[in-house]
């Protein structure tokens, strides 16, 4: 379908331009931006919003024009629209996939980073009161077998 702006689709809905803005305000009529940065509305929102159009857009082909704009065959619209829903719905679908598997490489990118960027591991670093620590209990032990092999001792040192 074609993009109108905010009065063409007014004008082609038979309802006034602030009746379009509310209802885009309160999310009830979807837009889309144009590639000059306006906001455009597809006709297939307005049909689906406001039911077959008053006046036909000036720029859709006129058999398609004159269908939308009549009442004589409203499941003819409806099934357009159901067409044009299910394009859409595979469309976000599709982006849904993308976006998911977009999140997960970075996610994966972030964990990967963060572990690149954690520090190494540091040995423990012997402190000083570890090194007096076993230095007092070398002392001990040489002073307990001093005194347990005194008699061998002062014998080897007499003779």
């Amino acid at each position: 379908m074609s993009l109108l702006s905010i009065t063409e689709a007014a004008h082609a809905t038979g309802v006034s331009r602030r009746t379009i803005q509310r209802s885009i305000q309160s999310g009830r009529l979807s837009t889309a931006t144009t590639a000059t940065g306006e906001r455009a509305i597809d006709t297939t929102e307005l049909l689906r919003v406001f039911g077959p159009l008053r006046h036909a857009p000036s720029d859709t082909p006129a058999s398609m024009s004159q269908h939308v704009a009549t009442n004589d065959a409203p499941d003819d619209v409806m099934t357009m629209l159901i067409e044009v829903l299910r394009d859409q719905l595979q469309q976000v679908q599709q982006e849904k996939a993308h976006l998911l598997a977009m999140l997960e490489a970075e996610q994966q990118a972030r964990r990967d980073l963060e572990t690149k960027l954690l520090p190494a591991p540091k040995p423990t670093p012997v402190g000083k009161v570890q090194v007096w620590i076993l230095l007092a209990v070398l002392a001990a032990a040489l002073v307990f077998a001093g005194w347990h092999f005194r008699a061998a001792i002062v014998s080897a040192l007499a003779s």
